[in-house]
């Protein structure tokens, strides 16, 4: 017997949320699990999903009532067993659609957690968060804060669900990080720093221009691969400063190779619900330098991951001065990863398991 389930969120962009649900998909059961997708708007991203063959269905949102009654009608016609509804500003209404139209297991995916807002506040927030757990029968989260973010009144019954990653992907490949450089004229001498994610306000990158700035003198590229709405900020501010070592490469859809081709990743958010780009870090054998506010299941324990404030820029430089790792070492860090948790195919087995269990 075939479980179908229903991925949903507002738009299908290049970020985050969008490829867990992608890897969940892609190295699912696909035997018996059917898996579907609705949005509110067409996104920029939607291709790599139907050449999965995945359906994606258009619901617009017309105020709460009126999607409420679309959704809950598209439901009813579509029988789906499963609603896995992702973190964004109507994730309520999409549970509630869904308790209507009589689906059993409305799972309900914490993505983020809101470090930069002190933790003793998040009690206040239940008014506004408990509408989550109301039309719930599961609770994920990428990590515990995550759980305890969104979901302040029943996160103890929550599930973490890791953010996993195809490992094969993001292994370190010594040919490939010859093939980069030489392909961008890096030298071999040069240490190359990375960063990945749109650019917001959250992701902090002006941070990584400040720490380049300070820099200068030294045989260093900076790479910071996304797009979003401070990316015409990053680019004047790049010119005021005089970065000529620092590329903006928008969104590409060779990230592993890049990483492969860098050094040390810098991963200076002001907040996240995991961080996903560094689990991909790690696994490519990157020395990763973090703010302390990234959750602690970010950390793989491969030897690889540190964390520092961000108010200790001194103690960031001293780490960005550190011997880069040998091919040797990156290629023994990217074969213990695959061993971990973070293995996409571990994971969507527990969540399909979660799936059943809720029927």
């Amino acid at each position: 017997m075939t479980t179908k389930v229903l991925h949903v969120y507002p738009c299908l962009n290049c970020g985050g949320t969008e490829m867990v649900f992608y890897n969940l998909i892609k190295f699912g059961d696909r035997e018996h699990f059917k898996y579907e997708i609705a949005v509110q708007t067409h996104g920029d991203n939607e291709e790599p999903f139907r050449k999965l063959d995945v359906p994606i269905h258009l619901v617009p949102y017309d105020g709460p009532d009126r999607y409420v009654k679309l959704l809950a009608e598209f439901l009813r016609k579509g029988k789906y067993d499963v609603v896995h509804a992702h973190m964004h500003p109507e994730l309520h209404l999409v549970l509630k659609a869904a308790c209507v139209a009589g689906v059993r297991c409305r799972v309900a995916h914490s993505h983020n957690a809101r470090v930069d807002i002190p933790q003793f506040i998040w009690p206040a927030l239940y008014p506004i968060h408990h509408k989550y757990e109301r039309w719930a029968t599961q609770l994920f989260g990428c990590s515990s804060l995550a759980l305890k973010w969104l979901f302040p009144g029943k996160y103890r019954r929550g599930h973490v669900i890791n953010n996993g990653i195809d490992l094969d992907k993001f292994r370190f490949n010594p040919q490939t990080r010859e093939r980069m450089r030489k392909s961008h004229n890096i030298s071999p001498r040069t240490k190359v720093f990375i960063n990945i994610g749109r650019c917001t306000d959250q992701k902090n990158q002006k941070f990584i221009l400040r720490l380049a700035s300070e820099r200068k003198d030294k045989d260093e590229l900076y790479v910071i691969i996304g797009e979003g709405p401070l990316y015409d900020n990053l680019a004047s501010e790049k010119e005021a400063l005089g970065l000529d070592k620092l590329l903006l490469a928008r969104k590409r859809h060779d990230v592993a190779d890049w990483l492969c081709a860098a050094d040390v990743f810098l991963f200076p958010s002001i907040y996240e619900g995991l961080g996903i780009v560094a689990i991909e870090a790690e696994s490519s054998g990157l020395n990763v330098i973090a703010s302390d506010t990234i959750p602690p299941e970010a950390d793989m324990q491969l030897g690889n991951f540190n964390t520092v404030a961000l108010s200790d820029t001194d103690l960031w430089h001293r780490l960005m001065d550190e011997e880069r790792p040998s091919e040797s070492a990156r290629e023994e860090i990217s074969r213990q990863a695959f061993t971990s948790d973070y293995n996409i195919r571990t994971v969507t087995k527990k969540v399909e398991s979660l799936y059943k269990k809720s029927q």
